[in-house]
């Protein structure tokens, strides 16, 4: 979910012109056009009354004449979700609050007047009342900018390279009574 709403409102259809700081999550080669430091914070309100609440935060800098490195945290808060069983369907024992985190530290160069790159680094981390799963991810970009006035942007994106996730915990484990045998 990309949390920048100027970018968002694109679709992800802004592969080629997507600059600055909100590049980091559509294609990280757009971070390379900050010109000296972009700091931003965002919070929505996902699904107005769904009480799921995305907060991010990104800072980028401009190191050198033509590298940028830019950082962003990612946190997704879905609420207070009540505990039900089979025996307990409409709840009553308590509640249990899923979250999600994304730490992303990228870094995007400028090669040419026409050509820039970025990779950007993905922490991962997701979890509820006893399941959890960390991950690391990369992403990559390049945009190449032409014509006369800069009209011709053309960019690719691989996002979300890396090994797959997988949960562990208690959630996981399933305790039962077979009727008939013993214990």
């Amino acid at each position: 979910i990309n949390p920048w709403a100027m970018s968002t409102g694109w679709g992800g259809a802004n592969m080629g012109c997507v600059r600055g700081l909100e590049a980091i999550y559509g294609n990280v080669a757009g971070i390379a056009f900050t010109n000296k430091t972009e700091l931003i914070f965002s919070h929505t309100q996902w699904l107005k009354g769904s009480d799921v609440n995305i907060m991010n935060f990104g800072f980028s800098q401009r190191v050198s004449e033509s590298s940028v490195i830019a950082m962003s945290v990612f946190s997704m808060q879905f609420g207070d979700i009540d505990i039900t069983t089979v025996n307990l369907p409409e709840g009553g024992i308590g509640t249990y609050s899923p979250n999600l985190m994304n730490i992303n530290i990228a870094f995007a160069k400028t090669f040419s007047n026409s050509i820039y790159g970025g990779l950007n680094l993905k922490i991962i981390s997701e979890s509820i009342s006893d399941i959890s799963a960390q991950g690391v991810a990369i992403d990559a970009g390049i945009q190449y900018v032409t014509g006369p006035s800069e009209n011709i942007k053309f960019g690719i994106a691989l996002k979300n390279i890396g090994p797959t996730m997988s949960f562990n915990g208690d959630g996981l484990s399933f305790r039962s009574v077979i009727p008939g045998q013993s214990s």
